[in-house]
């Protein structure tokens, strides 16, 4: 309950009341009628607004509710599926890097533990980097640079200052992606169950800025899924449910969408999810090269909006259906 109230605390008020805008135009329902409705089920199921709006719970049976993963309900299932001491896996990204270098395939330096003449000879040559917190969340301590805009001491300060230890090689995204949005590594999540030295791929949606941003997650993204033979097998959507059949900023048609190596992701994404068992649920960010699929990092709470908004599939069936199904005889330790 503790994080409930601080979230509602934390509440985004325009966001909060855009949801309840659309659910309120949907419905035809009244807005206070909403908003009580929300507070119920917030108290009775641990879901937050956005879980409600994503789950379209206002048109969901209470049978139908009990499918889909909430604030509350995914902490216990995130909390017994990745044991606690092995998560630093997967929040340090210098770490991870180490970890996961198989799949990496491009070069990073550790700002903690490297010389600036060092720093000096890793970005000579190069025309962009990526400096990023090593604790960092989303996209919002991530910074494209520019070398040539820069005087290599005062980078290095800067970086160092920032805490923004991590410089990673720039990493070229493919022609297919490019031809979406060729402004920001465009980042597909793939989610990944270990269960009885068995991997699973329980869900993946590829996010792509709407606008001309540099970073994924920095403005309002649209996301989508796909089979494994590269082609979209849902809507494609944005956070409010609105559906697309182009990109808006370069025009793309989604029906004309395909991505070779998505298949190569999954495999990788399978063969990662066994290097560190004891995190057995987890969301991995995978980037498309012309060479193939790179891993950016991994994320052991991975959030689930993106896979369980009802617009996405047209869904009344939630994310913790598809979890239990595999997880089965143990479902009943998770408390």
């Amino acid at each position: 309950m503790g994080l409930l109230l601080n979230r509602f605390k934390h509440l985004d008020k325009d966001r909060y009341n855009k949801h309840v805008d659309l659910i309120h135009q949907n419905t035809g329902k009244s807005k206070l009628f909403i908003k009580l409705d929300i507070i119920f089920n917030t108290l009775t199921r641990g879901s937050g607004y956005t879980d409600y709006f994503r789950g379209d719970y206002i048109n969901l049976s209470s049978k139908e509710k009990d499918t889909f993963v909430t604030i509350k309900s995914f902490r216990k299932i995130i909390d017994y599926l990745n044991k606690e001491e092995y998560v630093i896996a997967f929040n340090d990204k210098i770490l991870f890097n180490k970890l996961f270098n198989k799949y990496i395939n491009r070069d990073y330096i550790d700002l903690r533990t490297t010389s600036f003449e060092e720093f000096c000879t890793f970005i000579k040559d190069k025309k962009n980097v990526f400096a990023k917190n090593p604790h960092g969340e989303g996209g919002y301590q991530v910074e494209k640079i520019e070398v040539s805009e820069y005087d290599a001491l005062k980078l290095y300060n800067k970086l160092m200052k920032k805490e923004f230890y991590l410089v990673e090689e720039e990493i070229i995204q493919s022609r297919e992606l490019d031809e979406i949005n060729p402004n920001a590594v465009n980042c597909f999540r793939v989610m990944t169950l270990l269960k009885d030295g068995n991997v699973y791929i329980v869900g993946n949606a590829l996010r792509v800025n709407q606008g001309n941003d540099g970073v994924i997650g920095s403005s309002h993204d649209l996301y989508f899924s796909f089979d494994e033979d590269g082609y979209i097998d849902s809507n494609v959507i944005d956070d409010y449910g609105n559906i697309y059949d182009e990109h808006p900023l370069t025009h793309k048609k989604f029906n004309e969408v395909h991505i070779k190596d998505v298949k190569k992701a999954f495999d990788m994404c399978k063969e990662a999810a066994l290097v560190v068992p004891e995190v057995r649920l987890i969301g991995w960010d995978i980037g498309f090269t012309e060479k193939g699929p790179v891993m950016i990092e991994g994320n052991e709470y991975p959030g689930f909006g993106l896979v369980q908004h009802f617009k996405l599939k047209n869904s009344r069936t939630g994310f913790k259906k598809v979890l239990f199904d595999i997880l089965k005889d143990e479902v009943k330790n998770i408390k």
